[in-house]
């Protein structure tokens, strides 16, 4: 497993932080970050690893749910000096689109003294676009950050876990926040604050 010797920790991380920063302050709007010339392993999109670096460091922990898990925690460990832990105490999960729902449940949703320590997902999917394609999720966002409705497109993610996102974030501040990256570098940010219908 190789170290990312190209990536700056300062400049790239704090820039990769601006963006995700804009992502959550205006949910469902693609934002793209920029292609380094990185190598994460196949399981995992260039886009999460990128988010992986710029948030994640010896402070906090992450999960990842993914049947070649091993591989691709050795790389985010390797690359960010965070801890692998289990799902349930996890500040940042690593999953596909297409996994069960059921690892939404079992993810950390704060407490109303401390709702802040809840869980961020990096969602792996395969397209994202602000117009429709064939096989497309259709993804409607109402709440902070946006003025009517923002709408997105997404493949290669099952409805259900958008579904139980939408069900474990409707006691707000309580929840889990959502970043969903392509293949192409895309991010777009569902946070828990967020309300969306699907379809």
């Amino acid at each position: 497993m190789r170290r990312e010797v190209i990536y700056d920790e300062v400049f790239d991380a704090q820039l990769q932080f601006r963006i995700i920063m804009d992502g959550m302050a205006h949910p469902g709007k693609i934002k793209e970050l920029p292609s380094l010339d990185i190598h994460p392993p196949n399981q995992l999109n260039t886009g999460s690893a990128l988010i992986g670096f710029a948030l994640l460091n010896s402070d906090v922990s992450f999960h990842v749910s993914e049947e070649n898990s091993t591989t691709v925690s050795s790389y985010i460990a390797m690359n960010t000096s965070a801890q692998p832990k289990a799902i349930e105490s996890a500040d940042f999960i690593f999953i596909k689109g297409y996994e069960e729902a059921v690892c939404i449940e079992e993810a950390k949703k704060g407490s109303l003294s401390y709702p802040e320590d809840s869980a961020t997902f990096i969602v792996d999917v395969d397209q994202l676009s602000d117009e429709f394609f064939a096989d497309a999720v259709k993804v409607s966002l109402s709440g902070p950050g946006v003025k009517t409705q923002n709408t997105f497109y997404v493949s290669g993610i099952h409805e259900e876990l958008l579904n139980e996102v939408k069900n474990q974030n409707e006691e707000f501040p309580l929840g889990v926040d959502l970043m969903l990256t392509d293949k192409n570098c895309n991010l777009i940010c569902i946070p828990r604050s967020s309300q969306f219908l699907i379809g």
